[in-house]
């Protein structure tokens, strides 16, 4: 079924225009007025659940977020004849980055913070939209049951050294955002406010300091988060921190805080390198190895956080007093 034919479920017939940047959902803007988002069945088993999530935040998210419009049926998604969900959302004119500017660094620490103290407040569960999403002892033993020895030896071996460290970060938990990164943040045109965040479909209980750290990651991961470039920088974790404890509000436990980047680089290169081994089925790919690449990039990331831990933990706390 092709994206034309799910727009007429919202009663929308205007020039279709595939937009996607990520790597999981097929993403259309539709007249120039819609966004359809054809939802992956194969990581996403349960559209409804995904929908449902939404419609519980929203009372607390406010307009943070951006809610999806029901079909012309009245129902928050439409399947096609080959089993596959579709939704719509109302286009919001904005800019999205994925490499930040300087000027915007605080500003998205500052909605995804707010966006987390809301969601604290939240007494109702949330159904699984992955199951083990964010556990780091099941990639693990996803990635030992197809590694091969040969072109990926040397991440093997780092794989092998750093999963004897690793943070346990189960208790205290709460509803967080669960892929916060600064693509999935809408700016406005003109200002450096930050307007909207986007991508809910992996909301979950877990920790706060999972966000935070998948927050300070994605500031140094660039495009396609394969940048091995990337060096630590005080100045820009800092401006993050300020906007994320300006709205979140104090962090209690800052070496758990300060442990999180490192811990959410080694899983998304633990991920990547178990897709690359697994033929790349989860994660899209232009070209064969390019899964392996972002894996490095996520190790690189992952030591010099490792290195930078103290300092940090330091910065949290500087901002804080």
């Amino acid at each position: 079924m092709n994206p034309e034919d799910a727009a007429k479920q919202w009663n929308l017939d205007g020039a279709i225009e595939r937009i996607s940047k990520g790597r999981i959902n097929s993403t259309f803007l539709v007249g120039g007025t819609h966004v359809l988002q054809r939802i992956n069945g194969d990581v996403f088993p349960n559209p409804p659940a995904l929908m449902r999530n939404a419609e519980k935040i929203a009372s607390v998210a406010g307009e943070l977020i951006v809610q999806h419009l029901p079909s012309k049926q009245g129902k928050p998604y439409w399947s096609d004849e080959g089993g596959r969900a579709w939704r719509m959302y109302p286009y919001v004119p904005s800019r999205n980055f994925d490499v930040l500017p300087h000027s915007l660094l605080t500003p998205v620490g500052a909605i995804f913070g707010d966006l987390l103290s809301r969601l604290r407040t939240l007494d109702r569960e949330l159904e699984t939209s992955i199951p083990g999403f964010h556990d780091i002892q099941l990639y693990l033993r996803s990635l030992d049951a197809v590694r091969t020895l040969g072109e990926a030896d040397r991440e093997l071996e780092y794989v092998d050294f750093r999963r004897k460290r690793l943070v346990d970060s189960k208790d205290d938990t709460q509803i967080i955002h669960g892929d916060c990164k600064v693509n999935n943040v809408l700016f406005d045109l003109s200002t450096d406010k930050a307007i909207k965040v986007v991508d809910l479909d992996t909301l979950m209980r877990g920790s706060a300091s999972w966000d935070f750290g998948d927050l300070v990651r994605s500031i140094f991961a660039g495009t396609e988060e394969s940048t091995r470039e990337a060096q630590f920088s005080d100045a820009r974790v800092r401006e993050v921190v300020r906007g994320f404890v300006s709205t979140y509000g104090p962090l209690t436990d800052v070496e758990k805080f300060a442990a999180a980047p490192a811990h959410m680089s080694f899983m998304l290169g633990t991920r990547f390198l178990t897709d690359h081994f697994d033929n790349d089925r989860y994660f899209g790919v232009t070209r064969r190895g390019q899964n392996l690449d972002r894996a490095r990039a996520q190790f690189t990331l992952a030591k010099q956080f490792d290195e930078s831990v103290e300092r940090l933990g330091e910065i949290i706390t500087e901002v804080m007093d």
